[in-house]
């Protein structure tokens, strides 16, 4: 996980707030998401592709977030 670092999103994942970073990967090819979450043994991020400003992009970021959630709750509370 090696890409440009944009910033960090918190998430609540039980009682544990976890920061998460964010990351640009580039633009966008029609055939991948604009932001996904990305995990790789302990080290994680949401990836984003293209203008991190654009509505799309921000509602594809939510999308991560709530699958960032949702890993981390069966990685760090079970």
């Amino acid at each position: 996980m090696d890409k440009a670092l944009m910033g960090y999103v918190e998430l609540q994942v039980g009682s544990l707030k976890v920061e998460i970073p964010i990351r640009a990967a580039g633009e966008a090819s029609s055939a991948e998401p604009a932001a996904r979450f990305e995990m790789e043994g302990d080290a994680c991020a949401i990836v984003v592709r293209g203008d991190a400003t654009s509505k799309q992009v921000e509602r594809a970021m939510q999308r991560a977030a709530r699958e960032a959630v949702r890993q981390l709750s069966r990685k760090l509370l079970n």
